[in-house]
C-alpha cells in the first residue's frame, strides 16, 4: 500500500495561529453560528503590560507587546458578567533572583511499582546529579517566600505542593538535560504475530492490538516537552491554556484497549516466588528459572529468554504454555515496559494464569496506571531517563496538538484501526521535524492550538463510555494512581472552572474496587457545555497563573 508522507502540520506564522488558519482538519466546532462578540481579556491596571487576548465566536488573536511576567493574580473570587472567556491574557513570568521558598506541605509519593528493580539490581535511570539536587535544596531551605512562590510560579504553592522537587524548577535555572527515552517500539515486532494455533487466545485477552500500534521510533524532545509539565498532585499537564491529562478515552480511541472491567491484584514478588511462577506458568525447570532470576537480578527475566521458551513450547506444541510466554513478551515490551530495555518483571505472568480470565481485565486501565506512574517519576528532578509504553504518551499529543509536533500519517490506514496506528514514526519521517524547539512551540499554545476532540471521525468505532469520567483511583496490583477529570472538562465538552484542591481519599483496595465497579456513582459531575472549544470561567486563568507553573522559557 502507497504511504504518503503529508505533513499534518507546517510551521506557522504568529498570525495564522491566532486567526485560526491552518488548523487541523478535525479540530470542529460545536456551533455553525458562534458569537460575533469581542471580549477582550485583560488583568487590571497594575498588572497590565500592553498585551490584551481577544477572542470571537470565530477566531482569537492577541495585540503586539508582550510585557513581562504574571507577578501576581488577585483574587480568585472575582466574577465576570461573561459567562466565559476563551483566552485569557498571557504575560510570562521572567527569570527572579530570588530564593526559591521552602515548601511546607508535602505529598505522599505513590505506591512504588511492582515492578521497580530491588536494591541489589543496578539502577537503569541516570545517575543523579547530586550538584543540582543540593543546589535546589538549598535554594529552597534559605528562607520562606511563600507569599512570593517560585519565579516563574506558582506563586501559591497550595496545589503544586512539591514543586521544589519538580524538573521545571531545575529548567527554570537551566539545569535540566533531555531525558532519555527507553522504547520497545521496535522490538515488539521480534517475536512476530503469535502462531495460528494460540492466535485465538491471544485475542481473546483483548490485547491483540498492541502488535500493531507501537511507536517505532521515539521523539525525546517531544516526550520531554511534555512530561516536564506533568504534575503529581492533579495528575495533568500544564500548560499555557490551562490543564490536559490522557484520560481513559484517549487510552481506548488510541490503543483499542478495554477500560471496563476487573483491576488485577498481586503483591510485590520476591525470587522465589517468581522461580515458583515461571516453573508453574512456563514449565521449565527450578534450576533454570533461578539461573534467569540471576542473570536478570531479580523477579525479572530478559526477554529474549521468553522469545526462546515460547518457540521452544511452540515446537513441542505445549499451546497453552507458548500463549502464557507470547503474552509475558508483549506486555513486557508495550504496557509494562520498564528502563531496563532487556528484562519483564515476573509478576505480570499471573494476569496470564488463567487465559479464560485475562480478557476480563481492564487493560485500558493497567495502561494508564503505569504511563502515569512512569510520567510522575520522570519529572523529577534527579530523574533523566523514562521508561512505560511510550506510544500512548507520543501519540497523545500528535493528536491533541498538531502545532507542536511534525508527523507524517499513513494514507493507507483505517478507521476500523487503533488511531495510534494512523502516524508513520520512523527515523526517515522523524528527521523532517524543524523549526522551534518543542518547548518553545509548547509555550507559544493557545486555544486554538489544541484539538480538543480529535476522535470525532472515529466514534463509529470506539464511542465515548460513561466511565471515562470516573474520579477517582485506579490501580493495578499495589501502583495506585489518581484520575481526576474535574481539572480537563474541556476534554469532554464542558467550560472549565476553577478545580478544588486535589486530594487523595486513603482507601482500601476493596473500596477502590467497588467503586470502579460502581462507576456511575463517581463520575465528574456535568457542567456546562462549550459553546466555543476550549471556553474556560471569566476566572480560570487568573487563577491557574497562580497556581501553576504555565512556562518553561525565561523571558
Amino acid at each position: 500500500m502507497a504511504k504518503s508522507n503529508r505533513s499534518i502540520t507546517t510551521g506557522r506564522s504568529s498570525s495564522d495561529r491566532f486567526s485560526g488558519r491552518g488548523s487541523f482538519s478535525r479540530r470542529k466546532v460545536l456551533s455553525e453560528k458562534l458569537p460575533e462578540q469581542v471580549l477582550p481579556v485583560a488583568l487590571p491596571e497594575e498588572h497590565s503590560s500592553g498585551r490584551t487576548f481577544c477572542c470571537t465566536g470565530r477566531r482569537f488573536f492577541r495585540t503586539r507587546g508582550l510585557g513581562h511576567a504574571l507577578a501576581r493574580v488577585i483574587g480568585r473570587g472575582r466574577q465576570d458578567e461573561h459567562d466565559a472567556v476563551d483566552v485569557l491574557q498571557r504575560r510570562r513570568p521572567t527569570a527572579s533572583a530570588q530564593d526559591v521558598p521552602q515548601v511546607i506541605e508535602e505529598v505522599p509519593h505513590m505506591t512504588d511499582d511492582v515492578a521497580q528493580r530491588s536494591e541489589d539490581v543496578p539502577q537503569m535511570t541516570a545517575d543523579v546529579d547530586a550538584t543540582i539536587a543540593e543546589d535546589l535544596g538549598r535554594d529552597g531551605a534559605e528562607g520562606s517566600h511563600a507569599d512570593e512562590g517560585f519565579p516563574g510560579g506558582p506563586r501559591d504553592p497550595s496545589v503544586l505542593t512539591s514543586f521544589a522537587e519538580h524538573v521545571a524548577h531545575a529548567i527554570w535555572i537551566g539545569q535540566r538535560p533531555e531525558l532519555k527515552l527507553v522504547s520497545h517500539g521496535r522490538k515488539v515486532a521480534l517475536i512476530g504475530r503469535p502462531v495460528p494455533t494460540i492466535e485465538g487466545l491471544v485475542v481473546a485477552t483483548r490485547l491483540s492490538l498492541l502488535i500493531e500500534c507501537s511507536v517505532v521510533t521515539g521523539d525525546p524532545g517531544l516526550i520531554s516537552a511534555f512530561v516536564e509539565r506533568w504534575h503529581r498532585e492533579t495528575n495533568t499537564f500544564h500548560l499555557p491554556v490551562g490543564e490536559l491529562t490522557i484520560t481513559l478515552d484517549n487510552v481506548s480511541s488510541l490503543l483499542h484497549l478495554p477500560i471496563s472491567g476487573a483491576f488485577h491484584s498481586f503483591e510485590a514478588l520476591s525470587v522465589d516466588k517468581a522461580v515458583f511462577l515461571l516453573m508453574e506458568l512456563l514449565e521449565v525447570f527450578g534450576e533454570e528459572a533461578r539461573a534467569e532470576t540471576v542473570r536478570a537480578r531479580g523477579a525479572y527475566v530478559r526477554l529474549s529468554w521468553v522469545r526462546e521458551i515460547y518457540e521452544m513450547r511452540c515446537r513441542t506444541r505445549r499451546w497453552i504454555v507458548a500463549a502464557h510466554a507470547y503474552l509475558l513478551h508483549l506486555v513486557g515490551w508495550t504496557l509494562f515496559s520498564n528502563k531496563s530495555a532487556t528484562n519483564v518483571h515476573v509478576v505480570h505472568l499471573e494476569a496470564f494464569r488463567n487465559l479464560g480470565q485475562s480478557g476480563g481485565y481492564a487493560w485500558g486501565a493497567a495502561a494508564l496506571v503505569h504511563m502515569y506512574d512512569q510520567v510522575d517519576e520522570a519529572s523529577r528532578i534527579t530523574t533523566r531517563q523514562i521508561g512505560g509504553y511510550l506510544t500512548l504518551l507520543q501519540c497523545w499529543t500528535y493528536e491533541h496538538f498538531p502545532s507542536v509536533h511534525q508527523c507524517v500519517t499513513d494514507d493507507a490506514y483505517k478507521e476500523t484501526s487503533p488511531r495510534a496506528s494512523q502516524w508513520l514514526i520512523t527515523k526517515a519521517h522523524m528527521k523532517g521535524i524543524i523549526g522551534a524547539s518543542y518547548r518553545a512551540r509548547c509555550d507559544d499554545l493557545t486555544v486554538i492550538d489544541v484539538c480538543w476532540f480529535p476522535y470525532s471521525d472515529h466514534r463509529g468505532v470506539r464511542g465515548f463510555e460513561m466511565i471515562s469520567s470516573f474520579q477517582g483511583q485506579l490501580r493495578w496490583g499495589p501502583t495506585l494512581v489518581t484520575v481526576r477529570p474535574e481539572r480537563v472538562l474541556r476534554q469532554f465538552g464542558y467550560i472549565q472552572s476553577i478545580s478544588p484542591l486535589p486530594v487523595s481519599a486513603s482507601l482500601s483496595y476493596d473500596d477502590i474496587d467497588d467503586r470502579w465497579m460502581h462507576f456511575s456513582d463517581h463520575v465528574v459531575a456535568a457542567g456546562n457545555l462549550c459553546v466555543v472549544l476550549g471556553q474556560i470561567s471569566a476566572d480560570y486563568m487568573e487563577w491557574f497563573f497562580q497556581i501553576s507553573h504555565p512556562f518553561m522559557i525565561p523571558t
